[in-house]
């Protein structure tokens, strides 16, 4: 994972839009660069801008721990401390954070965390803030809730906001308060930053499966305790009383199907006497309703025999009218027919007369119309008589104008576009001046480049570098051996006082060697100038490393500058070509101006010609397409009119023609009108005297509608007659048949009266002799004696065996759950506990472990005097002080440059720790420096240089001058005022 570029807006003190990108120079071949500036500037609102964009969190607000503290906002709204959208600046109405990274894909995204006021107003109420991702290869937004974006950044880049703050960003604050922390405080930042809660939940977890595992055995054998079961003997008396009252049982239940069988008899008898009973009564209604259904019908029978012979004396009647009544509507068809013939005729003449006066009236008009056109048409060409040679000469005319438009338009453009040439030229000699002057400039700083990249050359060459290491290496190993020499003889006191005692060949009073190799041994040089060499060795070797840094850098302005200046050439070349096309093309323009000139006089004398004057072009000048239509117009009006006028002269005559022909035709057509308008009244009076007539006959109704309702009713009147005579052979067939059943109803309740006697004589028989037999005790009490009896005799027993198989059962359960009971009991013994701090402990310790190892790797290459070690059984740390014999110092006596240095190593430990399964090549620490000499200081510096030449890129938030005079690429976060701050990278 690594961090390309980070981006904001109104954040902090950091006002408008700021970026840092790592894509380009000078960041981008920077291994390790400063973020620096004075005290609350904003250095770390870079940070918190990439932990926003990113998980939308910050360090410095999740340490706001009273999150029960409400603050108040510009809009009176009550924010939590812990609520990063507090970073949007005051006076503002949006904010943004922005970091493109590569992610463990290799595919390069951009993710944006935005907040804004609402209606964009800066004193508008907070809005939630909303989440982006992008993938910049493929140039598409990914798409989801913020948590399912939050979800995706870190599945991309593989590391939560916890390992991303011991990764990527290092708060040493954090590592000294755990250096020195008590180890309940330790325990607590341990498992925060090494994320060993994992190992609190399983121990937590162990505890509570042992609870539950013994908790589920306590309750099966509770629940086995609490079954009860009979003894032997106590079941097999059970069975034995069971088995009589079954015996009994049956016998009473034998008894007592008897009863019912004979009580069953006795009611079937009773039920068959009742649906007899119902069943007469229902014949009775029957008959009763049969014979007066057989009354009516007759009665109705009669009544119509006598209205059919009454139908057919009134037809009688109306014979003699219904004929004449056929012969008078003979005559009314003959009369509607001449009627309606006389009638159309009558409308035929009428409309003939009408059209006829109709055209009449307007060939009288059209002729009028005509002889005013002809007279307005002869009038206008008297008026335009002067101009009748334009509209015979229009295409000449047109012509030449049209020339002379299209040669008036290219002379305008010809010298519009000298002109541009013109202003043109004058830009390209100015730009062609500064190219000139750049790339003199360019020359003379390559000249003095070069000079300096051989000066500089020639002086590494001087330098023998694997020499140089050996000699540092060789002076730092005689300076540790001198160290340890003198501790030994400060911690023997009379050390050499008892080396000068000794003689060769008589016995060491302390080792027993007869052989004494140091008693006459030279002193070393003190340690003070060795430490002198060693320091003049190394600050050698430092200006080597700086000048090899130089080196590279001149070669790199080299071969930038030699790039520059073949471009600036280039342009050089360029430039001249495009002056010389420009004035290629200008003279060109002016030879097509010329002719356009010569080609307009020429077209405009021809047109003067056919004018005969030239006073035309004042006209024309102002708006030749106007003047040009203006021609157009006239000429076709001038062709229009004359045409009109000889078409309305030949039209005459045969209008007047019309005229005479339609008056000769009228009065013939009124003579057919009167004659026809005199047979139509004389139709319609016969019609009349007839209708009158035919009224008095049937009362105007037709004779076929007479005689077919005659017939209509007759035939009801038969189909009626028919119906009542058959529903009279119904009732009375249904009359007899019910008296029959009547009858036999009658039989039958006899018969069952006399068989319900027998059988309630026999149920009283029954009843006396059990009554007899059971000394007066009733049938159900002893019924219901033997059944609860039983049913009581009967749980009992299968209750005993139910608990048996529940008793069974649960022995096997109690074996399983005791077996795992007993697990989770030694595992409990071994990990488990109520606050998780068994398991914990020992996975912090191991943790702890590998985190010294780390550490340590990291704290040789920052000084080779001391080594972590925890102290054995406890979370405590220990330094071993290698200058002082591996002396065990506590890390209280540490001071703060060396406590910074042991900080840092753990930082940059867990930093391992924490990225051990994938590459990352950003970090970023933040931390003040302020606490170093100025040899630790280069201690951590080059331990730093370390990291980047792993392929990490490193920066570091510091105001210590040493510091960033010596990393050559800064951001520069400088304050302007009022709480703002700008951003500037700086080389």
């Amino acid at each position: 994972m690594k961090i390309l570029a980070i981006r904001g807006r109104n954040l902090a003190s950091l006002e408008g839009d700021f970026e840092i990108d790592f894509t380009v120079e000078p960041l981008l071949s920077a291994g390790i660069f400063a973020i620096s500036g004075p005290t609350g500037a904003g250095k770390s609102t870079l940070l918190d801008a990439m932990c926003l964009a990113l998980f939308a969190r910050t360090p410095r607000t999740d340490q706001a721990k009273e999150n029960n503290v409400k603050l108040q906002d510009v809009s009176n709204e009550q924010l939590s401390q812990s609520d990063p959208r507090f970073l949007l600046r005051r006076g503002t109405a949006s904010g943004f954070a922005e970091v493109d990274f590569m992610a463990l894909n290799g595919h390069r995204y951009r993710t944006r965390w935005s907040v804004a006021r609402a209606r964009e107003k800066e004193n508008g109420r907070l809005q939630n803030p909303r989440l982006a991702l992008y993938n910049l290869d493929k140039e598409e937004e990914e798409q989801g809730t913020r948590s399912d974006l939050q979800a995706r950044i870190v599945e991309l880049i593989g590391l939560t906001f916890e390992q991303f703050t011991r990764s990527v960003l290092l708060a040493q604050n954090d590592f000294s308060t755990f250096l020195k922390a008590e180890q309940g405080e330790k325990a607590s930042l341990l498992e925060k930053l090494t994320g060993t809660e994992l190992y609190s939940a399983i121990s937590r977890r162990i505890f509570e499966r042992n609870a539950r595992a013994k908790e589920a055995f306590d309750l099966i054998q509770s629940r086995i305790q609490g079954i009860e079961l009979l003894t032997d003997e106590e079941e097999n008396d059970l069975r034995t009383r069971l088995a009589a009252a079954e015996k009994e049982l049956l016998r009473v239940e034998n008894a007592k199907a008897e009863q019912q069988a004979l009580q069953e008899a006795v009611r079937s008898v009773e039920q068959q006497i009742t649906v007899r009973q119902r069943q007469q009564k229902e014949a009775a209604d029957k008959l009763a309703h049969a014979t007066e259904l057989l009354t009516v019908a007759r009665r109705e029978y009669e009544k119509g025999v006598e209205e059919q012979q009454q139908s057919e004396a009134r037809f009688k009647s109306l014979q003699q009218e219904i004929l004449q009544a056929r012969k008078l509507d003979i005559q009314l068809d003959t009369a509607i027919r001449d009627l309606s013939h006389s009638e159309q005729q009558l409308k035929n003449v009428t409309l003939r007369k009408g059209e006829t006066e109709k055209k009449y009236q307007a060939a009288v008009l059209r002729q009028k119309q005509g002889t005013e056109e002809i007279a307005r048409l002869t009038s206008w060409r008297e008026r335009y008589k002067k101009k009748e040679s334009i509209a015979e000469q229009l295409s000449a005319l047109l012509l030449h104008l049209d020339a002379a438009s299209a040669a008036r338009s290219g002379v305008e453009t010809t010298n519009r576009s000298i002109e541009t040439l013109r202003q043109e030229a004058v830009t390209l000699n100015k730009q062609l001046a500064g190219l000139q002057r750049t790339s003199a400039n360019k020359q003379q700083a390559l000249k003095q480049a070069e000079a300096d990249y051989r000066s500089l050359e020639e002086e590494l060459k001087a330098v023998d570098v694997p020499a140089l290491d050996k000699q540092i290496e060789k002076l730092r190993r005689e300076r540790e051996q001198l160290l340890i020499e003198q501790a030994r003889l400060e911690a023997s006191g009379n050390i050499k006082e008892l080396r000068g005692r000794l003689q060769e060949g008589q016995p060491c009073p302390v080792c027993g060697s007869t052989h004494h190799p140091f008693a006459n041994q030279t002193p070393v040089a003190p340690v003070s100038a060795l430490t002198l060499q060693l320091q003049d060795l190394s600050n050698k070797k430092e200006t080597y490393v700086t000048r090899t840094r130089q080196l590279a850098r001149l070669q790199q302005q080299l071969l930038r500058l030699h790039k520059e200046l073949a471009d600036s050439e280039a342009a050089c070349k360029e430039m001249i070509g495009k002056q010389q096309l420009v004035a290629s093309r200008q003279e060109r323009e002016e030879a097509v101006a010329k002719e356009q000139s010569a080609r307009l006089d020429q077209s405009l004398s021809a047109t003067d010609r056919l004018f005969g004057n030239s006073e035309w072009q004042k006209v024309w000048l102002q708006d030749p397409e106007a003047f040009r239509k203006t021609l157009t117009d006239f000429a076709r009006q001038w062709h229009e009119n004359t045409e009109k006028l000889h078409q309305l002269e030949r039209q005459a005559s045969a209008r007047k023609a019309e005229c005479e022909s339609l008056a000769s035709f009228l009065p013939s057509l009124e003579k057919q009108a009167e004659e026809a308008g005199q047979l139509h009244e004389k139709n319609r009076a016969a019609f009349s005297t007839l209708q009158a007539e035919r009224k008095k006959l049937l009362n105007g109704r037709a004779a076929d509608s007479v005689e077919q309702e005659y017939t209509r009713r007759m035939e009801e009147l038969k189909e009626r007659l028919k119906k009542l005579s058959a529903t009279q052979t119904e009732q009375s067939g249904i009359a007899d048949q019910t008296r029959g059943i009547a009858d036999q109803i009658a039989k039958d309740l006899d018969e069952a009266s006399a068989d319900l006697l027998r059988r309630k004589a026999a149920l009283d028989k029954w009843i006396a002799g059990y009554s007899a037999s059971s000394d007066g005790q009733p049938l159900e009490a002893t019924l219901l004696r033997f059944t609860q009896e039983k049913t009581e005799l009967a749980f009992r027993l299968r209750t005993q065996t139910e608990n048996k198989a529940k008793v069974s059962g649960l022995q096997e359960e109690l074996k399983a759950c005791r077996t795992e009971s007993e697990r989770w009991a030694k595992l409990n013994e071994l990990a488990g506990s109520a606050d998780g701090a068994k398991f914990r402990r020992i996975a912090q310790g191991y943790t702890l472990d590998i985190l010294l190892n780390y550490a340590n790797v990291q704290l040789r290459g920052l000084t080779r005097r001391y080594r972590l070690e925890r102290v054995p059984e406890t979370l405590a740390l220990q330094v071993i002080d290698r200058d002082m014999c591996d002396e065990v110092r506590t890390v209280h006596s540490l001071s703060g440059g060396e406590s910074f240095l042991v900080s840092l190593a753990l930082a940059l430990g867990l930093s391992s720790l924490s990225s051990n399964r994938m590459r990352v090549e950003s970090l970023f620490i933040d931390e003040g420096f302020g606490s170093l000499d100025a040899e630790t200081l280069r201690v951590a510096m080059d331990a730093l240089e370390s990291l980047r030449t792993q392929g990490r890129k490193i920066g570091v938030i510091s105001h210590v001058q040493e510091m960033t005079e010596r990393i050559p690429v800064r951001v520069q976060v400088c304050r302007a005022g009022n709480g703002r701050s700008t951003l500037a990278v700086e080389s």
